[in-house]
């Protein structure tokens, strides 16, 4: 399997951002244990904090990490209880760094474009970004769209294909702040399945009356 030789430094960034979200004791008022439980949760520690940091700094430059770097982290995030959890709202993180830095002016343009003209720029914008961030090829499909990664990341770092949520988020929040998407990114295909690539596919949210 060829690895890429570097990654958006957003990947790991938010993969760490979102491990210390969730690992933030909430204001409950038991001020006297948040120091001890800042000591066992590997997301408040100081080394996370000083990595999140440089990832920072190298993602606000449009930066990259090698691929091994960003594979660690992936592995990180596996080994805890609440790996889905986490690679979810990385997911959503990284998709909205990602929009904010590539796709302001794509997305300016159709927010005063009209009709099918505002679509096809969504349309055109969310591919190019799902390819620039997170390498994965977006395509029409019937009903919607669907994304295919012939060797994501996430497979490489779990072959089981946990961390596939990280994409299967990301698709969909690119999605829902660049075309208006509305529902949930299916994984129909993966490579942990034996399948040849990963492929997932949109499906629209269903209303209830």
């Amino acid at each position: 399997m060829t690895t890429p030789p570097a990654v958006p430094a957003l990947i790991p960034l938010s993969l760490l951002e979102a491990m210390r979200n969730l690992d933030t004791p909430v204001e409950d008022g038991l001020d006297e244990l948040a120091e001890e439980i800042a000591v066992r949760r590997l997301g408040l520690s100081r080394t996370v904090a000083a990595q999140i940091q440089r990832y920072r700094h190298t993602a606000e430059r449009d930066g990259a990490v090698d691929a091994d770097e960003a594979v660690s982290v992936l592995r990180l995030v596996g080994r805890r209880a609440d790996a889905s959890l986490v690679f979810a709202d990385a997911g959503r993180r990284a998709a909205r760094y990602a929009s904010r830095v590539h796709a302001r002016p794509a997305w300016t343009l159709t927010r005063v474009a009209a009709g099918g003209l505002t679509r096809r720029l969504a349309q055109r914008s969310a591919t190019h970004l799902a390819r620039r961030a997170f390498g994965g090829e977006l395509r029409p499909a019937p009903e919607g769209v669907q994304v295919r990664m012939a060797e994501p990341l996430s497979f490489k770092a779990l072959p089981d294909g946990s961390a596939c949520d990280f994409y299967g988020a990301a698709y969909g929040e690119l999605l829902r702040r660049l075309t208006g998407f509305e529902g949930a990114m299916l994984h129909e295909r993966c490579r942990a399945r034996g399948d040849d690539a990963c492929v997932w596919r949109s499906a629209a949210a269903e209303i209830y009356e």
